[in-house]
């Protein structure tokens, strides 16, 4: 009887069967391993550009508001005194000495504050709309603060002198800030023009110290204050404040805005304390990486 070859044996044929079956089993399970691996990074990957999408949705929908509120600001907030401006220097020129000497003198007053508020409207609208720019490069320097103050003073100084006001920098002479220094000198600016919008007399003080992590800058008036809920509409990012200051005026309450967009871009923040006639105190926050 003649031996069987060893390959052609029961044994051998289904250990060959098996070691098939085994290496086809593990050639699913790896398959179907990176299968799972791939689909949890493609589901990581939806979820991410979602939650990306959705952002940039909502910015969306929050400049759709905001340019809303500009477009608001602009047709009213500079036609209508535009109109003004118009209408009381044709009647200057057409009155031909029938004017009074006191009638005279109230149109040019109102000519001159109208004026003024254009003015400081453009240069805010101007300012939102330069750091509206996401690709803007920006460098920080070193920043004598009291220095900027007395600038930011020098430019409202006519204007705190005409209501009594009296503006005092209360930081000490070497107090330094490294920091962006336009965006530093806009936020300063607004708060200021903020206070002295709402407040008929008394004082307006700017003081700054250095906390353990950070640098405080406080802007304290003695203004009309604000209620709750006025502060609270100021901190929603999608609110643009507008009530009445001390001249009876409507204000657009630009200038919040702009201070929040630039808190952004110094990486600082801000809290409000206040009450209805007893002032307001705004306290400036800027991290650690921002003390020179």
């Amino acid at each position: 009887m003649l031996k069987m070859p060893w390959y052609q044996n029961t044994w051998f044929i289904i250990s060959l069967l098996l070691f098939a079956l085994g290496y086809v089993t593990i050639v699913l399970i790896i398959r179907a391993k990176r299968f799972i691996i791939r689909q949890n990074v493609l589901r990581a990957l939806v979820e991410r550009k979602t939650k990306e999408l959705m952002k940039k949705t909502e910015e969306l929908e929050k400049n759709d508001l905001i340019k809303t509120r500009l477009i608001s600001i602009i047709s009213h907030d500079i036609i209508t005194p535009l109109r003004f401006l118009h209408m009381a220097c044709k009647n200057l020129i057409e009155s031909n000495g029938s004017m009074s000497e006191a009638l005279k003198l109230e149109t040019m007053t109102e000519i001159a504050n109208t004026s003024r508020e254009l003015e400081m409207l453009s240069t805010n609208i101007m300012n939102w709309i330069k750091y509206q720019n996401e690709n803007r490069q920006l460098l920080r320097e070193e920043v004598r603060l009291p220095d900027m103050i007395q600038q930011v003073f020098g430019v409202l100084n006519g204007m705190a002198r005409q209501k009594n006001i009296v503006l005092s920098n209360g930081v000490p002479h070497d107090f330094t800030v490294r920091q962006y220094a336009e965006p530093l000198r806009i936020i300063l600016y607004n708060l200021v023009v903020n206070a002295l919008n709402f407040m008929e007399k008394g004082h307006i003080t700017i003081a700054a110290r250095n906390l353990r992590h950070g640098v405080l800058i406080e802007v304290k008036d003695e203004g009309f204050g604000m209620s709750k809920e006025q502060i609270n509409n100021i901190l929603d990012d999608q609110f643009i404040v507008s009530s009445t200051n001390a001249d009876g005026r409507k204000g657009n309450g630009l200038g919040y805005l702009i201070i929040k967009d630039l808190l952004r871009v110094t990486e600082g923040n801000f809290t409000i304390k206040s009450a209805r006639n007893k002032g307001t105190t705004i306290k400036l926050f800027f991290p650690n990486q921002l003390v020179a």
